[in-house]
């Protein structure tokens, strides 16, 4: 005869563990708990953050607002100490300063308007009416807007008060001051851009050098093994020679698609040879010409020497590669039209101009637009320029890029035709 003893402790594991059904209450709140606590840490950092990106867009304009606070709040404790017991009034002490506003922040706008520009005598035309403009606004401050604080009816002034010799001589001090102070508030801003040129000019090429990375890394990562592809590719063109020259044509063709893709040989500063970045449009051209059975037209003309000039490479090959993939290459009126022209003095204008296609568009593996202004700003700053002209039906890109040279060029043409 078996005899089973259920003690306390097996009784306070079934109770706790299998009758009382609400053993997780506790750890349900405070769960509860911390969930708010971190969406109230959430909240907060997105309300920080915020706060902090309005402060650093509107910083100029936030410090001025406040220099401008605390000279009237030093005004205004200066008057009362003067004159224990006198009434502070905003309104008038924000009329009385008008003039000096109005001449430091215009001479700011002519200042930062005509003298990055370098154009003096535009400058000088734009002081002369700013100082008639000077002394009209001190005249209505002095004489119209200033009683009205106290409580007096409008007297707009005459031209007899314009002319009189004390404004002229007020103004004229006023105006040199604040325009001097202006000045000096200018170069300051320019200066401080200047230090921090360096800064951004470093940023631009490691965002370039990252661009360029990340599409190389695309590229390689839609290949299988680049020797192994080149050894099949060589494998096929031997077998393709005695059967279709064309096959074998495109074969080697996109073998050096390849290549200049995966080794374009660039020097220590990241640039190829100009002829070769040509020659690699060509072979693209050439084997979009074999897919579609020579029925695209395209116009590709060549002005200038090309020999002694470098230039980062797959930057041409992505404006061309956009024409083909919006635009209509199959039309014998609009033809997609590829300019280049090169200058005596090194300056390069790449254009591409195409008519939009309607329906399906092909799908591109380039670069892509985007990375391409960023490593010509990085590569060539102040140097280059990207113009698009767009309507409804046509579409038009213009590169113009200042190479560096090594020696001057004999001008020569070419221009190929494609249809």
């Amino acid at each position: 005869m078996k005899t089973t003893i259920i003690g306390p402790a097996k009784r306070v594991h079934r109770f706790t563990g299998q009758g009382f059904r609400f053993s997780g209450i506790g750890s349900t709140f405070k769960e509860a708990e911390e969930s708010r606590r971190a969406t109230y840490h959430h909240v907060q950092q997105a309300v920080e953050m915020a706060l902090w990106q309005t402060v650093k867009k509107y910083r100029v304009v936030l410090g001025h607002v406040g220099v401008w606070v605390g000279f009237l709040l030093l005004w205004a404790i200066t008057l009362v100490s003067a004159n224990p017991g006198a009434k502070v009034n905003v309104l008038r002490m924000l009329v009385t300063f008008l003039p000096a506003a109005f001449t430091f922040y215009g001479s700011n706008f002519l200042f930062f308007t005509f003298l990055p520009r370098r154009k003096p005598l535009q400058l000088l035309a734009a002081e002369v009416v700013f100082f008639a403009s000077c002394l009209l606004v001190l005249l209505l401050t002095v004489g119209t807007f200033r009683p009205m604080t106290y409580g007096k009816p409008a007297d707009w002034p005459s031209l007899t008060d314009f002319l009189s010799t004390p404004l002229w001589r007020d103004t004229f001090w006023l105006y040199i001051l604040l325009t001097a102070l202006s000045l000096g508030y200018y170069y300051l801003r320019q200066s401080g851009k200047r230090s921090k040129e360096p800064k951004l000019t470093l940023e631009q090429k490691l965002e370039a050098e990252k661009g360029k990375l990340e599409a190389e890394y695309a590229f390689l990562r839609a290949q299988i093994n680049p020797h192994f592809l080149h050894n099949t590719l060589n494998f096929f063109y031997a077998k393709s020679l005695g059967h279709s020259d064309e096959l074998s044509d495109g074969i080697l063709t996109l073998c050096d698609i390849m290549r200049y893709s995966l080794e374009s040989e660039e020097d220590a500063k990241g640039t190829v040879l100009l002829t070769k970045e040509v020659e690699h449009l060509h072979n693209v051209i050439k084997i979009n010409q074999l897919r579609f059975s020579h029925r695209l037209q395209i116009d590709f003309k060549i002005e200038g020497e090309l020999d002694s000039l470098r230039i980062i490479p797959l930057v041409l090959i992505t404006l061309v590669e956009n024409a083909f993939k919006h635009g209509e290459m199959n039309d014998a009126q609009h033809p997609i039209q590829i300019g280049l022209e090169v200058q005596d003095n090194g300056e390069i204008k790449f254009s591409v101009a195409n008519k939009k296609r309607k329906g399906p568009k092909e799908t591109s593996h380039g670069i892509g637009l985007d990375n391409t202004r960023k490593r010509l700003a990085a590569a060539y700053p102040n140097a280059h320029q990207v113009q698009v002209q767009e309507d409804e039906e046509f579409y038009a890109i213009t590169l113009t890029v200042q190479l560096p040279q090594s020696h001057c060029a004999k001008r020569s043409a070419a221009a190929v035709t494609y249809s």
